[in-house]
């Protein structure tokens, strides 16, 4: 500016020095309609600088008036955001203090002046519902999703966490599926989807989930096994229940080959089938599952067996104890042998479970078969180590 300053200067003094120096003054007419001006070359050009000045000076004051007006725009606007502030920051700490009332009544203060009121809005349905005031969650959710059309994600997964933990399952199950069709496995959509599904008994929908949580690192392998036990359990139930013992063996066979023979999900679903009195079915998917694995799950389930003709299953049994030193593989040919009416091997066995590893029922069968034989004392004794070994 100061540069541009100093050329106007100089040209302004070489148009008044120059022409004088030179005698050339030079003329200039102006004509427009009646009216004429005459004037020299110099004056001219002093003029139209002098002008040009003026439209400057213009150009500053009118900057000055409506910055004026925009500074104390913005100042009314930045009064609005620290009261919108102060009001979401009050609404915040009445949430976390559980004082639900003064949280929904601040928060929704916070949203006037505020073009990020996406929050205050989520967290007043937060504090609506806790209130009981359904219809008002609701409609605050839909100001959130009119307020951020962008951010349906996070409107969608506070509307399905609190449909849940309302009690309203059927809506969060819709929600959840349908955020899922527009969002995809997202890390905090599946951990919701765990707790609907499981609430639900949508089994293998939970078992899909539970995968994708692992395979994320978003689940330990621990809550893994055991949420699995337990949606298995649960599908077995709801499938024993609907469709019987075919049911289940239908389900059982649309199972991966890994999962089929796994003993946490086989022991569950064998137990199922003897309650429905499937034992034959049952004693054979046992079999093949032993065949795999010699697991104490499917030997206890063994035990619940009720057959006709048990020396087809104990003479697979004797064959693995010929080659594996297992105290629950001897303890189940014990109880098996009594069932099959042979206290002889059925003592040689619990014997040498007992052997391998004292337990409380072992000793109990030994001491009936004693009392059997009449031999008391022998009988006591097993007793004794029996009531030594209960918990």
């Amino acid at each position: 500016m100061i540069r541009l300053a100093i050329i106007v200067a100089i040209l302004v003094a070489g148009l008044v020095i120059g022409p004088d120096i030179t005698g050339q003054q030079g003329y200039v007419l102006l004509a427009a309609g009646n009216y004429t001006i005459e004037t020299t070359v110099t004056v001219f050009l002093v003029a139209v600088v002098l002008f040009y000045v003026l439209l400057l000076f213009i150009e500053w004051l009118l900057g000055r008036i409506f910055g004026v007006s925009h500074r104390t725009r913005n100042w009314f606007v930045g009064r609005r955001r620290r009261k919108a502030l102060n009001y979401t920051q009050s609404g915040m700490q009445a949430l976390v203090a559980e004082d639900y009332a003064t949280a929904e009544k601040m928060l929704l203060k916070g949203t006037k002046g505020n073009d990020q009121a996406l929050l205050n809005y989520l967290n007043a349905a937060t504090a609506a519902q806790a209130l009981g005031h359904e219809e008002k969650r609701d409609d605050y959710l839909r100001q959130a999703h009119e307020q951020s059309p962008g951010a349906g994600l996070a409107v969608g997964l506070t509307q399905a966490r609190l449909q849940y933990q309302q009690g309203q399952l059927e809506q969060a199950l819709s929600g959840v599926r349908q955020l899922e069709e527009e969002y995809g496995s997202q890390p905090a959509l599946l951990k919701l989807q765990k707790d609907v599904y499981f609430a639900t008994g949508e089994w293998s929908s939970l078992l899909g989930t539970l995968e994708a949580l692992t395979g994320k690192g978003l689940l330990e392998a621990e809550e893994q096994q055991l949420l699995k036990q337990q949606a298995y359990a649960g599908w077995f139930d709801s499938t024993a229940n609907a469709d019987g013992s075919e049911g289940l063996i239908a389900l059982w066979q649309s199972l991966s080959r890994k999962e089929k023979y796994q003993a946490e999900i086989l022991a569950p679903l064998c137990d199922r089938l003897i309650g429905l009195k499937a034992h034959k079915e049952a004693q054979q998917l046992l079999l093949e599952g032993l065949n795999k694995q010699t697991d104490p799950r499917l030997l206890a389930c063994m035990t619940r067996l009720q057959l006709s003709d048990y020396y087809p299953l104990l003479t697979e049994l004797e064959k693995k104890a010929k080659k594996e030193t297992l105290p629950e593989l001897h303890s189940t040919l014990g109880q098996l042998y009594l069932k099959d009416n042979k206290p002889k091997e059925a003592e040689a066995h619990l014997q040498q479970a007992v052997a391998l590893k004292p337990c409380a029922g072992d000793y109990v069968l030994l001491a009936g078969l004693a009392e059997q034989r009449k031999e008391l004392a022998k009988a006591n004794d097993y007793y004794r180590h029996s009531l030594a070994l209960a918990p």
